[in-house]
């Protein structure tokens, strides 16, 4: 895709190349009264002399008045930002390289591939206990604005009202208005696949810990109900323990004390992965880890042409306030290069499954009924957008860790 470079204005300090003075060509009539003209009219020379004093005394006086009447001359306005990232946190120095920060570091990727197009982007981390500090960013009045986090949509949709000459774009399934606009990633298809992987390895119980401060309730459900499916698709009946929302730790003790011989983390901190390889259990959570015995996959985004199509579409003129989605199909989601111990036949599988899903294939084609036996999406059908919107429920056969983890 081409970029859409930013005009930029020249610094104050930048000089224009100038001939110098004594190099400009100067043309001079021929002087009708000769040499001696001078000498013979006198009168002549003195009054031209003193007409051009005073024209120069007269073009002075005019500049100076002209500048008191405009007054100072403002300094230069910074330049606007195209695109402007404003992430809900970033995790501390030690888990800089976990499952959290790929989300993150997708986002940065796709900052890179703009500014090599000569797109300006700026980018910030707004606290949890204050997320109005968003409002920092935009008073620069970026052409677009992107929250990362559904955390903050709130906050997002409160501020869009006080800036409607920038396009909101808000990680968020809920409806949106004005010049606000919602984004999400069909995370949920990458977890289906890695639900395939587990259950292709495993012997027998899985488990998928949601410990990221990203995610939204609804999101959550969707990733491990999918991942959930994809377990069973490969093994029918094992079993899949999830947890969510506590001690994250003691609830990946508690999978492990049950069977569980692959676990899905949404945060892969360094405390879990070393819990996973003092126990020996393969995981699946972190693309920074591609060389370690243990790792197995995790989910990746790519959403540099999808926000450069953005924009594009900002500055034609033609985007309209909507809710998109970006999945396998559109070059956004995919599963990470898997770790070194998964077989060729189990890769073999997981590129027909990723094939069927860029073709339009859902992980929740119907029947899908609910842990309580209610029939949620019925037999050969795909759920609907309100379906997806409203997943706050489980998949049959996955088992909820007791309330005290």
């Amino acid at each position: 895709m081409q970029g859409f470079p930013i005009a930029r204005e020249a610094a104050p300090n930048n000089k224009v190349d100038r001939a110098p003075f004594s190099a400009l060509p100067i043309t001079r009539a021929a002087n009708p009264l000769g040499t001696a003209s001078r000498e013979a009219a006198p009168t002549l020379f003195f009054a031209r002399q003193a007409m051009a004093f005073f024209l120069r005394i007269f073009v002075a006086t005019v500049v100076l008045l002209a500048c008191a009447l405009c007054g100072p001359v403002p300094a230069q306005a910074a330049p606007r930002p195209a695109i402007a990232f404003v992430h809900r946190l970033l995790p501390p120095e030690g888990e800089r390289r976990t499952g959290l920060m790929d989300w993150v570091r997708s986002h940065d990727l796709a900052r890179d591939i703009l500014e090599s197009q000569r797109i300006a982007t700026v980018v910030a981390a707004v606290p949890a206990e204050n997320p109005l500090e968003l409002g920092n960013i935009a008073a620069m009045h970026p052409e677009v604005l992107i929250t990362t986090s559904p955390r903050l949509y709130e906050a997002t949709r409160a501020l869009s009202r006080q800036y409607p000459d920038t396009v909101f774009f808000a990680c968020t399934d809920e409806a949106v208005d004005g010049n606000i606009s919602g984004y999400e990633a069909r995370t949920y298809e990458a977890y289906y696949l890695a639900g395939l992987l587990a259950g292709a390895l495993s012997e027998g119980v899985v488990g998928y810990l949601g410990n990221s401060p990203y995610l939204s309730d609804v999101a959550r459900h969707r990733n491990a109900n999918a991942f959930t499916l994809g377990a069973q698709a490969a093994r029918p009946r094992i079993r899949v323990l999830f947890a969510a929302d506590g001690d994250a730790t003691r609830q990946a003790q508690a999978m492990i004390a049950a069977g569980a011989d692959i676990i899905t983390i949404e945060r892969a901190t360094p405390s879990l992965l070393q819990l996973m390889r003092d126990h020996a259990v393969r995981y699946i959570g972190s693309t920074e880890r591609e060389n370690d015995p243990l790792f197995l996959a995790a989910p990746a985004w790519n959403w540099g042409k999808a926000f450069g199509d953005l924009l594009a579409q900002v500055r034609f003129g033609i985007w309209r306030p909507r809710n998109v989605s970006y999945g396998i199909r559109e070059g956004v989601v995919s599963l990470s290069p898997l770790g070194p111990s998964v077989p060729t036949e189990v890769r073999q599988r997981l590129h027909e499954a990723e094939e069927a899903l860029r073709r339009g294939a859902s992980p929740f084609r119907g029947p899908v009924f609910d842990d309580r036996g209610q029939l949620r999406v019925s037999a050969g059908k795909n759920p609907d957008e309100t379906t997806l919107r409203g997943m706050d429920w489980n998949v049959r056969g996955m088992e909820r860790l007791p309330s005290g983890f």
